[in-house]
């Protein structure tokens, strides 16, 4: 690849990052909004506490600092 290709495509990557940057944040927003409300069907209960565990374990196992390979 040239370096204008590598460059576009760094452009590309930090558009994408942005997006998914902004994605988690409204998820985030969303699942704080869902444990505040009263949510009193158990069976919905559960659920959202699996869904939060799992969101809140791939967060850990995201590294989120940029650095060279």
């Amino acid at each position: 690849m040239s370096i204008k290709e590598l460059k576009e495509e760094i452009r590309k990557l930090k558009r994408e990052i942005g997006r998914l940057e902004d994605e988690n944040s409204s998820l985030w927003f969303l699942l704080d909004e869902f444990e505040k409300s009263n949510i009193k069907n158990p069976e919905y209960a559960q659920q959202f506490k699996e869904v939060f565990e799992q969101l809140r374990l791939q967060t850990l196992m995201t590294h989120s600092k940029v650095e060279d390979a």
